[in-house]
């Protein structure tokens, strides 16, 4: 079986996810993993598949004949990944330019890698600005230590919200 690593995005409209599980499913792939989002009028995701090799030419080919999507597939050739532990944080401050630059730098020089990240910015009316928030899942190496992280990130502003947790 080969997997593929499968990005979209097109104008949302109901029923773009329809077509393309049905075109997946028509064409012999199984659906293993997805993150789809609506983003500014866009949908826009990533998912998952296994096909079996004699099929993924047809199934390549009439996922890219989606006209209202654009669609890049990308062939897993990963071997075995290696069971890590994960942790979860979570960044809530002011919105501002840069947080997620800031957050992120910090991370790379400690050597964490970002399994996954999502972000918000909601209203905050009692405050009269809009509140960000970020959730992350982390691999960290196993030489670190959560606390380390949790003060190298408390440094990065006084207003930001630090909390992790081991998943």
């Amino acid at each position: 079986m080969k997997h593929l690593v499968i990005t979209v995005i097109g104008k949302d409209r109901p029923g773009l996810v329809e077509t393309l599980s049905d075109t997946i499913y028509q064409n012999h792939g199984n659906w293993l993993a997805s993150s789809l989002s609506k983003l500014a009028g866009q949908f826009a995701g990533i998912l998952q598949i296994e096909v079996a090799e004699q099929y993924l030419p047809v199934l390549s080919q009439t996922l890219s004949k989606i006209d209202e999507l654009q669609i890049h597939i990308v062939e897993d050739d990963s071997k075995a990944v290696p069971v890590t532990t994960l942790h979860s944080l979570t960044v809530t401050g002011n919105d501002r330019l840069g947080i997620v630059k800031e957050v992120t730098a910090k991370l790379n020089q400690l050597g964490i890698n970002i399994d996954k990240l999502k972000t918000n910015t909601q209203s905050a009316p009692n405050w009269g600005y809009p509140l960000f928030t970020a959730n992350f899942q982390l691999e960290l190496p196993s030489e670190l230590e959560l606390e380390v992280v949790q003060e190298e990130l408390e440094k990065l502003a006084d207003d930001l919200n630090i909390d992790i947790d081991e998943n």
